[in-house]
């Protein structure tokens, strides 16, 4: 079959986690394409997070004997340990992966490996087990700037695992100008492939979601929202104080889990429970974030900086509310500079309080064009061509 692939992509997140991230859009996407797409899910202990894909409907007995199911055209491939042993348990997870591939491979077709989970145990056992004609390593963080990697020893270890996977790669693509920068210095054929939003899902949605969601019924209005993980090395907690407290008449709404350094947390321990005017909606699924971003007057990107966010962070959730027509105001990180016309890039907490009422003041039809303009031009869809023309483009030069 002409220009098919069939593709084994090692996750670092599930394919079932409610904030979906470029694994799965661009997998989804290539799936629907006529690709083969074995999308295997990060392992995961026979515990805890195995009960909780239980509990949200994830699992069932099939899955569980199986470690498989189908989704949107792809096949999802959950390895599951029984006890720490990673040598042992990665041998076995290879080989089942090689077997699925044969029974669902499309003939003829080159098969890549396409690597987002660096943090995998035994990574260099997935790379010499896993039979493939073309690797790709699609790096969208820098692992390295992760509060797990504070020490020397541990950081350095990720930095060299990393690295020996760039090295090794027939192709490297990276999300931020940082990480292309540094990883380029490892292998030349790196490209930006930089992070895109969903516009199909996100666009007009003012006018397809006007009847208010039940969460939102009893809040006032005008909302100003965040939709995304509030994961405490990235998410700035002292920025919601500080613009709840000086906008008590806005309504600021939280979408997402709130993520701890090694825990989930809660308002409390943020000291955000005793703002009246802050609600927290907690976990909602993907899919379903639009009809209330639909309710919003400004979207938040409110996060600190630290060698995470400036090293290589470009927010997946940046073009979803341009595509919205809705205004955002940001963080000053590196990403969003080439944007700054027409997003309010915040340098200081100060900035940012002032900033959410200058979106409110300034949006009208003409800025809310401008930005579903330029997010018609950065698509999942655009993005995923992209990376195709690539990979053919090397893939013929590689086999003369």
């Amino acid at each position: 079959m002409q220009d098919k692939y069939n593709i084994i992509c090692l996750s670092n997140q599930l394919w079932d986690y409610p904030n979906w991230t470029n694994k799965r859009h661009i997998m989804m996407r290539l799936s629907k394409m006529g690709h083969k797409v074995i999308f295997v899910d990060p392992p995961i202990f026979f515990g805890k997070v195995l009960l909780n894909q239980f509990k949200k409907g994830f699992f069932n007995l099939k899955r569980l004997l199986t470690g498989i199911k189908e989704d949107e055209n792809a096949i999802i491939y959950t390895p599951i340990m029984f006890f720490k042993n990673d040598k042992f348990f990665s041998e076995i997870f290879t080989s089942k992966i090689n077997k699925i591939v044969k029974e669902n491979s499309i003939l003829e077709a080159p098969t890549i490996l396409w690597v987002y989970n660096v943090e995998i145990p035994e990574l260099d056992i997935y790379l010499k087990n896993i039979n493939r004609d073309f690797l790709i390593y699609d790096c969208v963080d820098y692992y390295a700037g992760f509060p797990r990697y504070q020490n020397k020893e541990s950081k350095e270890k990720i930095i060299e695992i990393e690295k020996n996977l760039a090295r090794n790669s027939d192709l490297v693509f990276a999300t931020a100008p940082g990480l292309v920068e540094r990883l380029k210095k490892i292998n030349s054929k790196t490209f930006y492939t930089p992070n895109v939003g969903d516009f199909d899902l996100f666009f007009n949605i003012k006018e397809r979601f006007k009847e208010v969601p039940k969460k939102l019924e009893n809040i006032p209005k005008p909302i100003i929202g965040y939709i995304g993980a509030l994961d405490s090395y990235k998410f700035n907690y002292k920025i919601i104080k500080d613009v709840a407290v000086s906008y008590p008449n806005y309504s600021f709404v939280l979408i997402g889990n709130i993520g701890l350094k090694d825990r989930e947390g809660s308002l409390t321990e943020l000291g955000l429970d005793n703002l009246s005017n802050v609600y927290f909606l907690g976990e909602i699924p993907f899919i379903e974030t639009p009809k209330y971003m639909a309710h919003f007057e400004v979207d938040l990107i409110p996060y600190v900086y630290n060698d995470y966010t400036i090293g290589g962070c470009f927010p997946v959730k940046f073009f979803n509310s341009m595509s919205a027509g809705i205004p955002s105001v940001v963080t000053d990180l590196p990403v969003f500079t080439m944007y700054k016309n027409v997003t309010y890039v915040s340098k200081t907490n100060d900035d940012f309080v002032l900033n959410i009422q200058k979106a409110i003041d300034e949006n009208d039809s003409k800025r809310q064009q401008e930005l579903t303009n330029i997010a018609k031009l950065n698509t999942y869809e655009i993005k995923v061509a992209n990376m195709l023309s690539l990979i053919k483009q090397h893939l013929k030069e590689r086999n003369g």
